[in-house]
């Protein structure tokens, strides 16, 4: 303001003695109005700085380091004390034209219960459970492992009861599946709903110079099949032996495709001697139209060599001693909340009719689906299946599936 003042009184001592008196008036008058405009801009600038000072009391109110309390339990447990605690249903109602087991058909169940339990053990591992229930008043033990991450060679362990990574479709939980139940060759081979063993294994992901991505799993676990399975004998204290290589490439920025090759061999009968030889391949393509439109197409391929040692299985009555079984899925997300697609299913069973060895049992499905939210999905699904004892059976599901709280399987 001094400088203002300066400035005013400079301007007029300079001005010169001839100038008329209106040129003096008209000059005060502009004087008047600077001071005036410098007053106004003091003004604001005060104004300014008492709301600067009240926004930085503001902040320190709010966003002060809280005075150091005595530590408590609270405060020296870490954040995960807590596990990740969830809880799946799956209710499905079926309609069956089956004689063959008159007591699952036409009735309304809940399936299965699914109580997941997680949670990072240390900065070095994590354990994952699985506990499921169903209407039959049974409880069994799906999965609880211990998955152990930065081993020597980039390698990951897991060690306990787990799916195995045999192929694309036995290590996928059934509420993650995009059909009411599992392809036939998956529920013939390996169990109604695949199988889970105790074991251990090995994950690692090769460091290629490619644009790909190379995944191999090795790894044993006990002996037998899942439920209804009749690839491996019943003896669970002989060991299976597996090996799963992934390989996984981006087409296109909206394109993918994965190539799975699997191995299996095990017992199955009494013998310690490993009779039984599974080999798998599995494709699965992906594209992506626009946010929340996809188009999959997946399918897998199981070859089972089976010797057995009793007289029925001879090389008299199954030269061979072969069987064989896949499916083949297209599945299209329509929207954010509705899918549909079809799967094809043959499979050779092994207690097949040795009347008719080459006879396979053919399944053809159609399902929609609607995804009410990410934990809540409603699926309609229907099958035409040609047995092999030349009978056809239809089928009719419908199925809800219904997740709360934390669980690694959204419903996607």
């Amino acid at each position: 303001m001094r400088i203002a003042l300066i400035l005013i009184l400079f301007l007029i001592f300079m001005i010169p003695k001839e100038a008329c008196a209106e040129d003096i008036a008209a000059l005060e008058a502009q004087v008047k109005q600077l001071t005036q405009v410098v007053y106004s801009l003091k003004t604001t600038v005060d104004t300014q700085q008492q709301e600067i000072a009240d926004l930085k009391k503001t902040y320190q109110i709010k966003y002060q380091t809280p005075t150091p309390q005595p530590a408590s339990l609270a405060t020296i447990l870490p954040p995960k004390f807590t596990p990740e605690i969830g809880a799946v249903a799956d209710v499905v109602a079926k309609l069956d034209s089956s004689k063959v087991d008159p007591e699952n058909v036409n009735r309304v169940s809940v399936r299965e219960l699914e109580l997941v339990l997680g949670s990072n053990v240390d900065p070095y591992s994590r354990l994952d459970a699985t506990i499921a229930f169903n209407d039959k008043n049974e409880i069994d033990l799906e999965e609880a492992y211990l998955t152990r991450f930065g081993l020597p060679f980039g390698t990951t362990a897991r060690i306990g009861e787990f799916l195995p990574k045999i192929g694309k479709m036995v290590p996928v939980h059934r509420d993650s599946i995009d059909t009411v139940d599992e392809p036939f060759v998956i529920q013939r081979y390996f169990g109604d709903e695949g199988m889970h063993k105790a074991g251990v294994d090995l994950t690692k992901v090769l460091d290629l110079p490619l644009p790909s991505v190379h995944q191999v799993t090795v790894g044993v676990i006990e002996g037998g099949n899942g439920d209804g399975g009749t690839a491996f004998g019943p003896a669970r204290r002989r060991p299976t032996l597996y090996g799963h290589l992934k390989n996984y490439i981006d087409i296109t920025d909206v394109t993918n495709f994965e190539l799975g090759v699997s191995e299996a061999v095990g017992s199955n009968d009494n013998d310690a001697s490993f009779k039984t030889n599974v080999f798998g391949v599995d494709a699965t393509l992906r594209h992506t139209i626009a946010q929340d439109k996809e188009i999959k197409l997946q399918g897998e391929t199981f070859v089972l060599n089976r010797r057995e040692s009793i007289d029925e299985f001879d090389a008299t009555t199954n030269p061979s001693g072969d069987f064989w079984g896949g499916y083949g899925l297209f599945d299209v997300r329509l929207s954010s909340q509705w899918g549909a697609g079809f799967r094809f299913d043959y499979v050779e069973p092994v207690d097949r009719l040795l009347a008719d060895p080459n006879k396979g049992e053919i399944g053809y499905t159609g399902y929609l689906t609607f995804y009410q939210s990410e934990f809540a999905r409603l699926r309609a699904q229907l099958s035409h299946i040609y047995l092999t004892n030349g009978s056809i059976d239809d089928r009719v599901f419908l199925q809800g599936t219904f997740a709360i709280g934390e669980h690694k399987h959204k419903l996607q």
